[in-house]
C-alpha cells in the first residue's frame, strides 16, 4: 500500500542536490517565493557550477516532512467586478458586488448582460479553453463610444479588498488563476477534453512547483547567459586574411576554457625583429601584386555596371519617357478638373481661393480640430449642438443657415471623387518620382577613372561606355523634368554595349587569374608560408586582449552549461507524474464517478483515465466505444451539459485551496429533474466554497434559492436588466417579484407601505392607486402561501416534480381555511376594479397595515398546524 503523498515526496526528496530540497523547503512553507528566495536558490546553483559570486549563498537548508504541514492556498474571495468599461453593450462603469461566502445567484433575461460580466471573469480567472481567440471580449458592436476596454475585478486573498486591474490580453494575476469559471464554451471541453487538476493536493504539488522553479531558474540563466556570454565568444574571433593552416591560426582555433595564460603570452609574441622580417618578404613577392589587385577591383566593378546598364536599358527608354509624362499630366488634368468643380461649385463664396491647396489645407485642419477636441466623436462638420446652432470651428461663432449651407457644399466637394482622383494621381508622381533609378555607378564620381582602366584594355569599348553613359544621365534629367513638369531638352538615343561588355569581362577575368598565378617557384612558396606565418603571429598578438576575454567567456558559458544541467526538469517531472498516478488517479475517478451518481448519468458508457506521455494531471474522457467518436457526437445536449459539471467539480474538488468558482447558465439543456439535482449539488458546494451562478431561468433561480435555504444558506440574488440604452444595469430589488417567496414578499409589501401614512395625508388620489397595487401584492402572497405553506411545496408551478412524501405536512383546519378565504377575498376586493359609485371604501393606512399582519399571523398558525399534523402520522416519516 502507497504511503501518503508527502512521505513519498521526503524519500524522492534526498536525492536531490542540496539546493533542490531547500527549494522544498520555500515552497512547503510559502504559497509564493519571494524575490529573495529565488536569489538566494540561485546564488545555490550558481556557487556548485563554479561561479565567482561576490559573496556566499546561504547555507541550503534540507527539506523535512514538519516543513509541509499540510499547506494549503490562501483562498480569495471574489468580491465584484467594477467600472466596467467598453464592455458589449454593458452599461458605463457597470458593477457587481458578490456575496463573499456561500452563494451568489445572478439572474437576468437574455441580454440583460450576464455575458459581458462573465466573458471578462473567463479571460481573468481559470477557464477551459480550447483557443485563446475565443476568449476575445468585444466592445458595443452596435456603439459608437471609443476607448479602451477595461474593468477592476474586486478580490480580497486575507489583506482586504484589492482592485485587480484587467484589459484584455493582459497576463491573469496568479491569485485570480484560483476562480474558476465554468459556462457553455468551456462545458464541450470538459466533455472531450476530459479534466486538468490545476493546483495539486495532498502535498503532489511540491515536485510540479519545484518543477517550476527549475523552469524560472533556467529562464534567468539563459537570460543572464545570453547577456553576459551571448554572441561576444563569437565577437573575440579574430579575423584571419585569408584562412589558411598557421600555427597562429591553429592556437586561435584551439584555444578554450583550460588555456593558460603563459600559453597565450608565448603564442603573441612578436617583436622588431619579426616586424624587419615581414617587410623584406613582403618587398620581395609585391611584384605583380598591385596588378592583380587592380585586375581584381576592376573586375567586380565591371560586372556590377553590367547589372545597372541592363537596368537603365529597360527603365529609361523612349517608351518609359511618355509614359512618365503621361502621368504628370493625367495629375494636373485631375487637379484641374478639381480645381474647375470648385469654381462652379463656389462661385458665389465671399472670399476668392476656394478649393485650392492652401485651402483645402485649411480644411483638413479644421477637420482634426472638429473630431479630436471641438466636437470629438462626431461626424465634421457638426452644425447643430444640443438641437441649437453649432459653433463654427474657425470664428468659433454660431453656424447660422448661410453658414452651415456653405460648410455642406465645402464637405461635398472634399468628398467628391474628382479630388480624390486628383490626390491619387498626384501620389503617383511622387511615387515614380522616388523611383527613378539613381545611377550608383554610372553617376559615381569614379566613373572616369574607371573608364580610363577600361580604356587602357579596349579604347572601342571605353568610348561606348562613354557615350552610354552621357545618354543614360539626360535620360534621367529628363525623366525627372518630366515628372516635375519642368521644360526638358531632347535625348540621345540609347545604345548599350552589353555583349562587348560581357566580352571584356570574360578577358578581365582571365588576366586576374593569370596575375595570381604568376611565379609560382618553389622558393616564393617558402617565402610565401614564412610571410603567412609572420603576418598570422602578428594579428594574434594584435588581438591578444581579444584571446584572454575569450577564454575568459569559455569558463563563465562552461559554468553556465553546468548550473544548467542543475536545474534541468526532465528527473523532476518523471517523479511527479509518477506520484500523481500513485496518489491523484485514484481520487479524481473516484470523485468523477460520485459527481455522475449525482446527476444521474452513470448510465453513460464513458470513463475518465489519466492522459498517457502527459507531464500535467490532465484525465482524459473515454467514450467506449468501438468507432472512434469523441463524446459530443455520442450524447445528447442535456448529457453532454450535466457531464461537464461532473467534470468540472471533479477538478474544483481535488484542486489544492478552496477558491470561488463561477457558473455561467448550469441547467442549459437540462431537464427539470436534473436540474432540480444540479441545484442541490451547487448549493451543496456551496457550503464548502465561494459560488457565483448566472442563470436566465426563473425556474432554476427559485429551486436554487429553495435548497440553498434547505442547506442553511441564505444566498444572496443580484438582478440585471437591459433596457434601449445598455445592458448589465442591477434591479435594486435584488431578485424579480415571481422569484421571491412568501417571507420576502411579505417584507418587500412592508417596505414598500411604509410610506402609505404620509401618502394619504398628501393626495388620497394617489393613495389610493399606491395601495390597490399593494392590495395585487398581497394576494400574489396569498397565492404562494397556497403553494410554500399548505402544500410545503410538494407540488411547484413550472416543475413537474411532485414530492408525495411531503403529504404528512398537510392539513387545514375549517378555522383557518376561514381565516385564509377572508384574507384572500379582502386582498382580491381591493385590488381588483371597483364600481365608480364607491361602494367598496378604500382601506386606510393602518387597515392595510392590519390586513399585512393577519397574514403573517395565518402563516404561523399554518406552519404550526403542519408540523403538528407532521408530529401526528409516524407512519408516513421518510425511513433514514
Amino acid at each position: 500500500m502507497a504511503g501518503e503523498p508527502i512521505d513519498d515526496v521526503l524519500e524522492w526528496s534526498k536525492k536531490l542536490s542540496s539546493w533542490k530540497q531547500d527549494a522544498l523547503r520555500r515552497l512547503a512553507i510559502s504559497n509564493e517565493l519571494t524575490a529573495t528566495d529565488v536569489g538566494e536558490l540561485l546564488a545555490q546553483v550558481k556557487s556548485a557550477a563554479g561561479f565567482k559570486l561576490p559573496a556566499a549563498p546561504p547555507k541550503a537548508v534540507p527539506f523535512t516532512k514538519a516543513h509541509f504541514g499540510g499547506g494549503k492556498h490562501q483562498p480569495v474571495i471574489l468580491k465584484g467586478i467594477a467600472n466596467v468599461e467598453n464592455v458589449n453593450r454593458l452599461v458605463p462603469r457597470a458593477s457587481l458586488t458578490f456575496c463573499p461566502k456561500a452563494l451568489t445567484i445572478v439572474y437576468g433575461r437574455n441580454g440583460s448582460g450576464k455575458s459581458g460580466f462573465v466573458r471578462i471573469l473567463r479571460t481573468a480567472c481559470r477557464t477551459r479553453v480550447e483557443n485563446l481567440a475565443k476568449l476575445k471580449v468585444l466592445a458595443d458592436v452596435y456603439g459608437g463610444t471609443a476607448g479602451p476596454q477595461t474593468a477592476e475585478i474586486v478580490i480580497d486573498a486575507g489583506a482586504g479588498d484589492t482592485a485587480i486591474p484587467w484589459t484584455p490580453g493582459t497576463v491573469a494575476s496568479p491569485q485570480l488563476m484560483q476562480v474558476s469559471v465554468f459556462d457553455t464554451a468551456s462545458a464541450q471541453l470538459y466533455v472531450d477534453g476530459g479534466n486538468q487538476i490545476r493546483f495539486l493536493p495532498f502535498g503532489l504539488a511540491l515536485p510540479h512547483r519545484l518543477n517550476a522553479v527549475c523552469i524560472g531558474l533556467k529562464e534567468t540563466l539563459d537570460s543572464a547567459r545570453a547577456t553576459e556570454v551571448g554572441n561576444k565568444v563569437s565577437l573575440t574571433e579574430i579575423a584571419f586574411a585569408p584562412q589558411r593552416e598557421t600555427a597562429a591560426q591553429r592556437f586561435a582555433k584551439a584555444l578554450s576554457k583550460s588555456t593558460t595564460d603563459a600559453q597565450i603570452d608565448a603564442a603573441t609574441v612578436f617583436g622588431a625583429a619579426d616586424q624587419e622580417r615581414l617587410d623584406q618578404i613582403t618587398a620581395s613577392l609585391s611584384a605583380g601584386v598591385a596588378a592583380a589587385a587592380d585586375a581584381n577591383a576592376l573586375s567586380k566593378w565591371i560586372d556590377t555596371l553590367a547589372v545597372e546598364c541592363e537596368a537603365v536599358v529597360s527603365t529609361l527608354t523612349d517608351a518609359a519617357l511618355e509614359q512618365l509624362s503621361s502621368l504628370h499630366a493625367a495629375s494636373v488634368a485631375a487637379r484641374q478638373a478639381a480645381t474647375i468643380a470648385a469654381g462652379e461649385l463656389f462661385t458665389d463664396e465671399p472670399l476668392a481661393g476656394v478649393g485650392s491647396d492652401t485651402w483645402r489645407v485649411l480644411w483638413a485642419a479644421a477637420r482634426d480640430y472638429s473630431v479630436t477636441e471641438a466636437y470629438r466623436g462626431q461626424m465634421f462638420p457638426v452644425l447643430f449642438a444640443d438641437s441649437d446652432a453649432a459653433a463654427c470651428v474657425l470664428c468659433q461663432q454660431p453656424l447660422l443657415p448661410d453658414g452651415a449651407s456653405r460648410m455642406q457644399r465645402f464637405q461635398k466637394f472634399m468628398d467628391d471623387t474628382l479630388d480624390a482622383a486628383a490626390r491619387t494621381a498626384e501620389q503617383a508622381v511622387a511615387d515614380a518620382l522616388a523611383n527613378v533609378h539613381d545611377l550608383a555607378c554610372l553617376g559615381a564620381d569614379d566613373f572616369p577613372d574607371r573608364l580610363e582602366q577600361v580604356r587602357k584594355r579596349d579604347a572601342e569599348l571605353a568610348d561606348g561606355l562613354s557615350i552610354f553613359q552621357t545618354s543614360a544621365v539626360k535620360r534621367r534629367a529628363n525623366a525627372v523634368a518630366r515628372l516635375r513638369g519642368e521644360e526638358s531638352d531632347a535625348v540621345p538615343r540609347m545604345i548599350l554595349p552589353i555583349e562587348d561588355v560581357k566580352a571584356f569581362a570574360l578577358k578581365l577575368k582571365a588576366e586576374k587569374d593569370g596575375l595570381a598565378q604568376a611565379g609560382n617557384s618553389e622558393e616564393r612558396a617558402k617565402l610565401a608560408a614564412e610571410k603567412a606565418e609572420l603576418e598570422d603571429r602578428k594579428t594574434l598578438a594584435a588581438n591578444k586582449s581579444k584571446l584572454v576575454t575569450r577564454r575568459d567567456l569559455l569558463v563563465i558559458d562552461d559554468a553556465y552549461t553546468k548550473a544548467l544541467a542543475d536545474v534541468q526538469t526532465r528527473g523532476i517531472t518523471q517523479r511527479a507524474n509518477e506520484l500523481l498516478d500513485t496518489h491523484l488517479t485514484t481520487a479524481v475517478v473516484t470523485r468523477f464517478d460520485a459527481e455522475r451518481l449525482r446527476f444521474d448519468i452513470m448510465h453513460l458508457n464513458v470513463g475518465l483515465a489519466r492522459k498517457s506521455g502527459q507531464t500535467k494531471a490532465e484525465f482524459e474522457i473515454d467514450p467506449k466505444t468501438k468507432l472512434t467518436k469523441v463524446t459530443s457526437e455520442i450524447l445528447s445536449e442535456g448529457e453532454q451539459r450535466a457531464l461537464a459539471l461532473a467534470g468540472f467539480l471533479t477538478e474544483v474538488a481535488l484542486t489544492d485551496g478552496s477558491g470561488p468558482i463561477v457558473i455561467d447558465d448550469p441547467v442549459s439543456s437540462l431537464d427539470r429533474d436534473r436540474s432540480a439535482k444540479v441545484a442541490e449539488r451547487i448549493a451543496e458546494e456551496a457550503t464548502k466554497r465561494q459560488v457565483i451562478v448566472f442563470t436566465h431561468d426563473i425556474i432554476f433561480f427559485n429551486e436554487l434559492c429553495r435548497v440553498a435555504d434547505d442547506a442553511g444558506i441564505e444566498p444572496v440574488t443580484v438582478a440585471l436588466f437591459s433596457d434601449k440604452s445598455a445592458a448589465g444595469k442591477v434591479d435594486t430589488a435584488g431578485m424579480p417579484w415571481k422569484g421571491q417567496d412568501v417571507s420576502k414578499r411579505i417584507g418587500r409589501i412592508k417596505n414598500d407601505a411604509a410610506p402609505l401614512a404620509k401618502l394619504h395625508a398628501m393626495s388620497p388620489a394617489e393613495y389610493e392607486y399606491q395601495v390597490k397595487n399593494l392590495y395585487g401584492r398581497l394576494r400574489d402572497t396569498y397565492e404562494r402561501v397556497v403553494e410554500q405553506v399548505i402544500f410545503r411545496d410538494i407540488v411547484r408551478r413550472g416543475t413537474d416534480v411532485i414530492q408525495t412524501q411531503l403529504l404528512r405536512y398537510v392539513r387545514l383546519s375549517d378555522a383557518l381555511a376561514i381565516r385564509f378565504h377572508e384574507g384572500m377575498t379582502r386582498a382580491n376586493t381591493h385590488s381588483h376594479d371597483n364600481p365608480a359609485a364607491d361602494t367598496v371604501a378604500v382601506p386606510q393606512p393602518h387597515e392595510f397595515a392590519a390586513h399585512i399582519a393577519e397574514l403573517e399571523f395565518l402563516i404561523s398558525d399554518l406552519k404550526a398546524e403542519s408540523e403538528a399534523a407532521e408530529a401526528a402520522r409516524p407512519q408516513m416519516k421518510p425511513k433514514k
